[in-house]
């Protein structure tokens, strides 16, 4: 039987302090207890560790043989006790997170900052992925927790829980007019040189859907696979980008502005995607916890 983590402790405390009374003073216990611990490694292994005298203790040969080993193993030991209490008090670790390209782009930046000014010492690996990859590198555990516009995906080993909603807005060049206003309809951007994504994402299929139980359609002069391509397009006076208002990174474009859209108003969700049967490690509940206090704040 290998011997306990306490036993080793007990023997190295012994040869270095060269004393039972101050090892057992070291590790605040008996001198009796001391004693036993060493007695019940000798009897494990018939192997004499220490000759006693009336005056002192002498460490045998095979005790200078096993003392270099005990010492790695109580180092080794200690070291993992230290990362256990880092990790749990998010001070060390590693957390991945997949995050959808616009969630990255507009969102993501203030979040992580927040994160980082207060653990530093955690590193965090960033897989910036199209939404309809969030769910598949989530559930294989390329990434610990996910973060975009999810809707429920009707699998049982997913969880998702909405963190933010932003209604589809009409971002356009702020011209002293444009900011100004507090909401616009479909139907009044209805003759506008309009971006929008193409057939296929889920904000295009949603706006359809939406527009065809009124009766309506939407034909945009543009149609982008990226978000930022239409924001850039935007920016130069292409024409009117449709998307979720949270997708604007204002730092990014400062000339822009979103206007929300009514008549309907569509909305657009920001969710954490996670494996429902595992728990987060201490590290990404925290940036999880950062992410739900600054999204709710701009939630719309």
């Amino acid at each position: 039987m290998p011997p306990s983590l306490r036993q080793l402790e007990a023997l190295v405390l012994v040869y270095r302090l060269g004393s039972i009374t101050k090892a057992a003073a070291e590790m605040r216990v008996t001198q009796s207890a001391i004693s036993l611990l060493i007695r019940q490694i000798e009897e494990n292994f018939q192997l004499k560790l220490f000759d006693r005298t009336t005056r002192a203790l002498h460490p045998t040969a095979a005790c200078r043989e096993a003392i270099m080993a005990a010492e790695r193993i109580l180092a080794g030991a200690q070291g993992l006790s230290r990362r256990m209490r880092d990790l749990a008090e998010i001070k060390a670790g590693r957390i991945s997170i997949a995050v959808s390209a616009g969630v990255a782009s507009a969102l993501l930046p203030r979040v992580f900052s927040t994160f980082r000014s207060r653990h530093p010492e955690v590193s965090i690996d960033l897989l910036d992925v199209a939404p309809d990859e969030l769910l598949a590198v989530v559930m294989d555990g390329r990434a610990e927790f996910g973060l975009g516009s999810v809707e429920d995906e009707g699998v049982p080993e997913a969880r998702v829980e909405t963190l933010m909603r932003s209604p589809l807005s009409a971002i356009g060049i702020k011209d002293g007019e444009f900011e100004q206003q507090r909401r616009l309809t479909w139907d009044g951007i209805m003759s506008a040189d309009v971006i929008m994504m193409r057939h296929g994402t889920r904000i295009r299929r949603q706006i359809d859907e939406a527009l065809a139980q009124t009766g309506r359609a939407l034909k945009p002069a543009w149609e982008v696979s990226l978000i930022t391509t239409a924001l850039a397009l935007t920016a130069e006076g292409a024409g009117i980008s449709i998307l979720p208002g949270h997708m604007l990174p204002k730092a990014q474009f400062p000339t822009l502005a979103a206007v929300p859209l009514s008549q309907p108003t569509i909305y657009r969700h920001v969710s954490l995607l996670s494996r429902a049967d595992f728990g987060l490690s201490p590290a990404a509940q925290r940036f999880v916890e950062i992410a739900k206090d600054l999204l709710s704040n701009k939630a719309g």
